[in-house]
């Protein structure tokens, strides 16, 4: 069972990561440091008793993974949005921000290609020589590969967390305020009240939100 759920797992991100690696090793990470606390407890085994150990953890991964189980560990298909994130994405639909409209080599997938930094408008000449990806120094490839962002969505509006995009921030999170920006953008979606609080040019503060503010901001 947990041998099917991971094949499952590993081809969903295949196909919606394709031609994209993660840039961060964390959910490595985070299994690892499962599989010391709540196995091996950070201790060194003979080879005999690992293999004990191992099967434990297929038992019980599988057990708990197994769908017709009354709470079973359901394997995440799409990113989890934050508020913060909803704000960023926000203030940049609100943006006077350019984004130039290109067919995808993909079918059923159009690309958008925006500037990046402060940056409010891109060429079409910029993003040939984007696409030709010849660099003559690592000074003009830092220039060049940081200085556009592509996102590429889905023709269908409401598969639009499916995007992709080639900033670093999609990387570790699979989604980012480009995407969800552009998605706002084109109606595929709408923000959530509490993302329009924070004034356009301004960050939110960290901690919990208050629940009401004191005037009413039109945006």
């Amino acid at each position: 069972m947990l041998s099917k759920n991971i094949e499952r797992s590993v081809k969903n991100k295949v196909l919606r990561y394709n031609n994209f690696t993660p840039s961060t090793n964390n959910s490595l990470e985070a299994t690892n440091r499962v599989i010391k606390d709540e196995h091996t407890f950070r201790e060194r085994h003979p080879l005999s008793r690992f293999f004990i150990i191992a099967n434990d953890i297929v038992h019980r991964w599988s057990k708990s993974r197994n769908q017709k189980q009354a709470d079973p560990i359901i394997y995440s298909t799409e990113p989890t949005i934050t508020l913060q994130e909803w704000t960023n994405a926000y203030h940049f639909a609100k943006s006077s921000k350019s984004a130039l409209q290109i067919s995808s080599k993909r079918k059923g997938f159009t690309d958008y290609y925006m500037p990046a930094g402060k940056a409010q408008n891109v060429t079409t000449n910029e993003i040939q020589i984007y696409k030709m990806k010849k660099w003559t120094s690592l000074d003009q490839f830092k220039d060049f590969q940081f200085s556009i962002w592509r996102v590429t969505l889905s023709d269908n509006a409401t598969e639009w967390k499916s995007g992709l995009c080639n900033c670093p921030s999609f990387f570790k999170e699979y989604i980012c305020k480009h995407i969800m920006g552009m998605a706002i953008r084109l109606k595929f979606c709408k923000p959530p009240p509490s993302a329009k609080d924070i004034p356009l040019g301004e960050k939110r503060n960290r901690g919990r939100p208050r629940k009401a503010t004191k005037v009413l901001l039109i945006q």
